[in-house]
């Protein structure tokens, strides 16, 4: 998959193989550099085993967070 398609992909909330988060989604950081951080997934920053996305966080940073390191939030 080329890296446009992933990024159109995600916008538009279509599946993409391995990538388990949905753009805007709001999830907590729950391992990892920036446990204890939240916010919303922005981007899909590399495909791999394990993908990561950007988080932008209610810090105000964008974070580069691995799935892994990741939980969705229950309302």
């Amino acid at each position: 998959m080329k890296g446009l398609d992933i990024g159109s992909d995600f916008l538009a909330h279509r599946s993409i193989p391995g990538v388990l988060f949905e753009h805007n989604e709001y999830v907590h950081v729950v391992s990892g550099e920036h446990k204890g951080e939240s916010g919303s997934l922005v981007c899909v920053h590399t495909l791999a085993e394990d993908p990561s996305y950007v988080l932008e966080a209610e810090s105000g940073r964008d974070l580069v967070v691995l799935q892994s390191q990741l939980s969705r939030t229950v309302a």
